[in-house]
């Protein structure tokens, strides 16, 4: 899955680098599986030091990592209240979390909701696109690919969207 940001923390206030993992559940070969992930996860947080809305964001992200896809859904909403600055992360975590329940619909209005609330748009082009792709195998359903190519005309992903027509 590209778009599993579980490196929340920040070193300061004024460094708002986030780095990127990419999760795929169904091939490991084309990212890590949760089981690296949480390692990965736990080595960067035993050197961090972390304010309470890191704290609160990794305690999320760490939800995804054991699977709890309903909770990370309520604490991502939670902190989305709590640090509207963040509504982009929240709504990019969120559409993950549905994304690995299998309910590719609601990842996808997550994901475009993130993209408008700052997220960012190569990364949710990424999530977008592996939404309708996962879709589009799970029922031979090529809606998902013209969906794809309604939303994203400039995307990255036009070409293998128009193999799989």
């Amino acid at each position: 899955m590209g778009l599993f940001d579980f490196l929340f923390g920040k070193t300061d206030k004024n460094d708002k680098t986030t780095a990127y993992g990419r999760i795929n559940e169904e091939d490991a070969s084309e990212g890590m599986d949760f089981t690296q992930a949480q390692k990965m996860r736990e080595a960067f947080l035993s050197v961090m030091s972390q304010d309470d809305e890191s704290r609160a964001f990794n305690a999320a992200s760490g939800l995804m990592l054991k699977g709890a896809f309903q909770q990370t859904i309520e604490a991502y909403q939670h902190l989305a209240e709590k640090y509207p600055t963040r509504l982009g992360d929240c709504e990019s975590q969120i559409g993950a979390a549905y994304h690995f329940q299998k309910q590719y619909d609601r990842a996808i209005e997550y994901y475009l909701s993130a993209e408008k609330n700052g997220a960012d748009s190569s990364m949710m082009d990424d999530n977008i696109w592996e939404a309708c792709l996962a879709a589009f195998k799970k029922n031979n359903d090529k809606a998902y690919v013209h969906k794809y190519l309604e939303l994203r005309p400039n995307g990255s992903y036009i070409k293998k969207a128009n193999k799989l027509l």
